[in-house]
C-alpha cells in the first residue's frame, strides 16, 4: 500500500458493512503433504549404526549455517556491530509473537505502528529509522533470512507476513550501519537464522485459536540421520480480523536439508508463502473514539505469493574457513486500494532475484598477537516489473503506468580485528558497493533512464574486556541507502507527480549517507544470571530523502539535506535458578531535522516548512519495556506452570504530516500483556490475554481529507491499537 491516505466509497455505506471476501486461492501441494507425513513418522532404529558425522563435525564446529557476510568468529562480533541483540526461538515462543515486528518490539528503543490497519503488516522504527511494508516510506533497516536480503527491490520495503518466523532458530540484530551487510543498513540489520535438524528427532504439532475468529495450525518435524539432517514446517492462520471486514489468511511452508560430508557443512532450504490480507487503514479521530473497530477503507487488500531457495555452505581451507551462499527468489504481489471516487487503484509487482556471496575468514598472528581477518564478494541481479492500474467497478483494469528495473548490485568487503593488547581489540572494516539501476518505461521507451550509485563504507572500532564480565566498546561507521525505484521515478521538481504516485524517468537522487558514533558497555558475569548494558549513539544523515509538495495535489521525492538521530539505550535482565526472571529496557531517541525544507503534508495548504531542530514524526522520544516470568505452584497434575507479564510504554509522537511540530501529538500509552503457561505430560498449553486492561490507544496518525463530511475537510486520521483479546494454544511433541 502506498503511504498516501485516501477516503473510500465504503464510508458512504456505513461502518457496519462486511463485504464478502474472495475465496482463498491457496492450495497445499500433494507432494508437501507427503513430505510432512513422512517427516512425522517415527524415526527408524539406529542402534546398530555409529553416527558417521563425527569425523566431519570435529573440523566444522558450526552446526547452524547462518550465511556469509557475518562474523566467522564469535569474538569478532563486538568489533563489527557494536550494540547487538539475539532473540532465541525460546524468547519468541515465550512471547507468542507471530511476526518479526512483534519480536523486535521486545528490544530497547523499538517502536511498532499500524499504518495499514492489520497486525500482519506493522511498521517498525529502530533508532529513528524505519522498516515497513508501506511503499513510499524511507527504509533504513535491512532484513535477511539466512544471509539473503529480503527488502524488496521496488521500494526497499519488507513484507513481514512472508518471513518464516515460526521456523527460526534465532533472530540476530546488529545496531547502526552494518558495513559488512551492505547498503540500506542505516539504523540496523536483522538476520533470521532458520532451524536445522538435530538428533534426537522431534515432531511437534500446535493448534491455537482465539478472539475475532482466529485459528492457526503449525506442524514441524526435524531429525539427523547420519550425515544428513532435515527440518520441515508448515503453518496456516485465519482470522476474521478485529476491525470490520478484515478477514485474512496466511499460509507458509519451510524446509531445509543439511549434510556434513567431505569437509563441507551445507544446507539447502526453501521458504514459501501465499497470503491474502485485508487492510483497514486509519480512521477519523472521532470514529476512533466511538467505534475503533470500524473500517474506513473496506476493500483494500494485499495478496503476495513468494518463493525463496537458499544454499549455504562452509568448509575449512587450510587454516581459513570458506563460506558460500547462493539464492533465488521470486515474488508476485497484488495491492488493491479503494478510492473516494472511481476509479480504484491496483498495483501489481513481479520480482525475480538471484545472487550469491563468497567469504574467506581466518586467524593469524601479528607481533605475537592474534589477528582475525575476513574478505569476500557478493552480488545479486533483480528484475522488477511494476504495473499501476485504474480499476473501474464492473469493467476491466486499465494500465496507467508500467516500468521495469533490471538492477545489478555488486559489493566487496574486507576487515580485520587485532588484539593490540591483552584486553584490547581494534577492528577495521571496509566495503565497496556498486549499484546499477536502469529504469525502463514499458509504455513509452523514450522515457527510460539509468542510475548508477557507488560508495566506499568504512568502520573502525575498539573493544576492551579487561574486567571480568565487562566489555566497553566504541565505534565509528558509515553506511548509505540508495534511492528506491519509486523515489527515482518521482523526483523531478519541474514535473511533480500527481497523488497517489505516477512513475516517470526523473533526475537521479543522491544516496542517503549515515555516519554513526557509538559508545557502549555490557556486563555479564560468569554465572550468566545477570545481564546489563548501556549504549550511547549519534547518527548524522546527509542527503536524506523526503516527499516534497509544491501544491496540495502534486509532489516529488527530493534530497532535503541533513537529519540527525541521538539516543541512549539501557537494559537489564536477571534470571534465578528456580525460573524466576525479570527484565527491563529503555530507549531514548531524538530524531530531528538539521536543514530547513519544504515538505508535503495533508494539512492545508498542502506543504509545510520545517526548520532545524524540529522532530521527525512517528518517532517517540521515550520507549520502555518491563517484564517478569513467575513460576507458580504446581497443581492439577501440571509439570510446569508459570505466569508472564509484559509491559510496554510508548511516549508521545508527532503525526505524519506535522513535520513542523505545530499540531497536537499522539498521546503516550502503556499496554500490559499477560499469559499463563502449563505443561501436562507431552502437552504444553498457553493462555494469553494481550492488552489485558483493554487500554484504548492509537499507534499511528496522519492528516487526510474526510469524504464523508461536507466540504471534505482535512482531519486527523488515526489507527487504533488492538483491543483486549484471548489466544489459547496447545502443542505436543511426538
Amino acid at each position: 500500500m502506498l503511504s498516501t491516505e485516501r477516503g473510500t466509497r465504503n464510508a458512504e455505506r456505513g461502518t457496519e458493512a462486511r463485504p464478502a471476501v474472495p475465496r482463498s486461492d491457496f492450495r497445499v501441494p500433494r507432494w508437501s503433504v507427503g513430505v510432512l507425513l513422512l517427516a512425522l513418522l517415527p524415526p527408524p532404529a539406529r542402534a546398530q549404526h555409529a553416527d558417521s558425522t563425527l569425523q566431519d563435525t570435529a573440523a566444522l564446529a558450526p552446526v547452524v549455517v547462518t550465511g556469509v557476510r557475518l562474523p566467522a568468529a564469535p569474538e569478532m562480533a563486538r568489533g563489527l556491530t557494536g550494540q547487538s541483540a539475539t532473540l532465541s526461538a525460546a524468547d519468541l515462543d515465550a512471547r507468542g509473537v507471530s511476526t518479526l515486528a512483534d519480536a523486535l518490539e521486545m528490544l530497547p528503543g523499538v517502536t511498532v505502528a499500524d499504518e495499514l490497519g492489520t497486525p500482519a503488516q506493522l511498521d517498525v522504527t529502530l533508532r529513528g529509522f524505519q522498516v515497513s511494508p508501506t511503499i513510499g516510506l524511507p527504509q533504513g533497516i535491512t532484513v535477511y533470512v539466512d544471509g539473503v536480503r529480503v527488502n524488496e527491490p521496488d521500494a526497499n520495503e519488507v513484507n513481514f507476513d512472508l518471513l518464516p518466523l515460526e521456523d527460526v532458530e534465532r533472530v540476530e540484530v546488529s545496531y547502526g550501519p552494518s558495513v559488512l551487510l551492505g547498503r540500506n543498513s542505516l539504523g540496523a540489520a536483522v538476520n533470521l537464522v532458520t532451524r536445522r535438524g538435530t538428533a534426537p528427532g522431534a515432531r511437534e504439532v500446535e493448534v491455537s485459536g482465539g478472539s475475532y475468529g482466529r485459528y492457526e495450525a503449525k506442524l514441524n518435524a526435524a531429525d539427523r540421520l547420519g550425515r544428513w539432517d532435515y527440518y520441515v514446517g508448515v503453518r496456516y492462520e485465519h482470522t476474521d480480523g478485529w476491525r470490520q471486514a478484515t478477514p485474512s489468511r496466511l499460509a507458509t511452508a519451510f524446509a531445509k536439508l543439511g549434510v556434513l560430508a567431505g569437509g563441507w557443512n551445507a544446507t539447502l532450504s526453501y521458504a514459501g508463502a501465499t497470503n491474502r490480507i485485508l487492510q483497514a487503514g486509519s480512521l477519523p479521530e472521532n470514529v476512533v473514539a466511538t467505534r475503533p473497530d470500524s473500517n474506513f477503507t473496506g476493500g483494500d487488500y494485499f495478496a503476495p505469493v513468494s518463493h525463496l531457495l537458499t544454499l549455504n555452505a562452509q568448509r575449512g581451507v587450510g587454516a581459513a574457513q570458506l563460506s558460500v551462499n547462493a539464492f533465488g527468489r521470486s515474488l508476485g504481489t497484488d495491492q488493491f486500494n479503494v478510492n473516494a471516487s472511481p476509479p480504484d487503484s491496483r498495483q501489481r509487482n513481479h520480482e525475480r532475484i538471484a545472487g550469491g556471496a563468497l567469504q574467506l575468514a581466518g586467524r593469524t598472528g601479528v607481533l605475537g598477537r592474534a589477528l582475525r581477518w575476513f574478505a569476500g564478494l557478493d552480488g545479486q541481479y533483480s528484475r522488477t516489473v511494476v504495473g499501476l492500474y485504474a480499476a473501474s467497478p464492473g469493467g476491466p483494469d486499465s494500465l496507467t503506468d508500467s516500468v521495469r528495473a533490471n538492477e545489478s548490485d555488486f559489493g566487496g568487503f574486507a576487515g580485520a580485528s587485532w588484539d593490540v593488547a591483552p584486553a584490547l581489540a581494534a577492528t577495521v572494516v571496509g566495503r565497496y558497493d556498486y549499484v546499477r539501476l536502469p529504469y525502463d518505461d514499458l509504455l513509452d521507451p523514450t522515457q527510460s533512464g539509468l542510475n548508477v550509485f557507488h560508495r566506499l563504507s568504512p568502520r573502525a572500532a575498539l573493544s576492551w574486556t579487561g574486567a571480568a564480565g565487562h566489555e566497553v566498546y566504541a565505534s565509528w561507521s558509515a553506511g548509505f541507502r540508495t534511492p528506491a525505484l519509486v523515489e527515482i521515478a518521482c523526483s523531478d521538481p519541474t514535473a511533480a507527480c500527481p497523488l497517489p504516485f505516477a512513475l516517470g524517468p526523473d533526475p537521479a537522487l543522491r544516496p542517503v549517507v549515515a555516519t554513526t558514533y557509538e559508545l557502549g558497555w555490557h556486563f555479564r558475569p560468569a554465572a550468566r544470571q545477570l545481564a546489563l548494558g548501556a549504549d550511547l549513539y549519534r547518527t548524522d544523515v546527509r542527503d536524506d530523502i523526503f516527499f516534497v509538495a509544491p501544491t496540495a495535489t502534486t509532489g516529488y521525492f527530493q534530497n532535503i539535506g541533513d537529519t540527525r538521530r541521538i539516543g541512549i539505550e539501557a537494559s537489564a535482565a536477571w534470571t534465578a535458578r528456580g525460573g524466576l526472571g525479570v527484565y527491563t529496557n529503555y530507549g531514548y531517541t531524538a530524531a530531528s531535522f538539521r536543514t530547513a525544507a519544504v515538505l508535503a503534508t495533508g494539512r492545508a495548504p498542502g506543504n509545510e516548512t520545517v526548520t532545524p531542530g524540529e522532530r521527525i514524526p512517528m518517532i517517540p522520544a521515550h520507549r520502555a519495556n518491563v517484564g517478569a516470568l513467575l513460576p507458580l505452584p504446581l497443581s492439577l497434575g501440571t509439570e510446569h506452570l508459570r505466569a508472564r507479564l509484559d509491559v510496554r510504554y510508548i511516549g508521545p509522537q508527532y503525526l505524519r504530516g506535522d513535520e513542523e511540530n505545530v499540531e497536537r501529538r499522539l498521546p503516550d500509552y502503556t499496554v500490559v500483556d499477560a499469559s499463563l503457561e502449563a505443561s501436562v505430560g507431552r502437552y504444553d498449553v498457553r493462555v494469553a490475554v494481550p492488552n489485558v486492561f483493554d487500554r484504548r490507544y492509537v499507534t499511528f496518525g496522519a492528516f487526510a481529507e474526510n469524504p464523508t463530511v461536507p466540504g471534505n475537510p482535512v482531519e486527523r486520521f488515526l489507527t487504533p491499537g488492538m483491543l483486549r483479546h484471548l489466544l489459547v494454544s496447545v502443542s505436543a511433541e511426538f
